[in-house]
């Protein structure tokens, strides 16, 4: 959680203000079967096409917020001694319109 606060916070910050990210949470999670995650990290962007055309501009501020290349990787080393990753998923929003009769 302390990193979750920090660093991953201000990177998210960083991208929302850089607008690479619309919005960006922190679910906590009700795990119901053993293997379960009891996080969801979310960033929401504007569309994919956004999401996909801003992979080096987010990266740049990746680099620019928490380190090079090597200081994110060790990071992600160090978090995977307390912690496993259960996966990415990309999902996207259903805007229902009313159905005229």
């Amino acid at each position: 959680m302390n990193y979750l606060a920090g660093q991953w916070k201000a990177e998210q910050e960083a991208q929302k203000k850089d607008g690479n990210v619309l919005s960006y949470k922190v679910l906590g999670v009700e795990g119901h079967t053993p293997g379960e995650f009891n996080l969801m990290l979310m960033t929401e962007y504007k569309n994919l096409a956004s999401m996909e055309a801003n992979e080096d501009k987010a990266d740049a501020v990746a680099q620019r917020v928490v380190g090079n290349d090597e200081k994110q990787m060790q990071g992600y080393k160090d978090r995977l001694e307390i912690r496993e990753v259960m996966g990415n998923r990309l999902a996207r929003e259903i805007i229902l319109e009313p159905k005229g009769r």
